[in-house]
């Protein structure tokens, strides 16, 4: 993504984050660009607490995050980007479905659908 594309999403979550305290409720608004983010955020957040239980600096690069742990699962680069869409894509039609958008919940069942089917197919192609 590059830096740019980086302050990019940090200002547009921000300006979403400023608005939506001001028309919804302030628990949904602080809320759900972190359910947005759901998957880069927990995937450092494990990486990171993996680095300091093992006793390794969290600044030092590895092969930890879920994108490696994928691969070394014996999955191509292509299926392994494709899942984390995958799994991006449900993550944020749930932030739909949360903040009340009235077809958010018909998105959230078919990221949902199209999860399990994915995650499905996975399992098949590792064994």
């Amino acid at each position: 993504m590059g830096d740019g594309g980086a302050y990019f999403m940090g200002f547009t979550l921000a300006g979403v984050g400023v608005i939506g305290l001001v028309k919804t409720v302030t628990t949904a608004a602080v809320l759900l660009p972190y359910l947005i983010l759901a998957v880069p955020i927990l995937d450092m957040s494990a990486v990171i607490l993996d680095r300091l239980r093992c006793g390794n600096s969290p600044f030092v690069a590895d092969k930890r995050h879920l994108h490696h742990r994928l691969l070394k699962a014996g999955l191509s680069h292509r299926v392994t980007v494709l899942f984390i869409y995958v799994l991006t894509l449900w993550a944020g039609s749930l932030a739909l479905a949360f903040s009340g958008m009235p077809s958010g919940i018909i998105y959230a069942l078919g990221a949902t659908a199209l999860l399990s089917y994915t995650g499905w197919r996975l399992r098949q192609r590792v064994r």
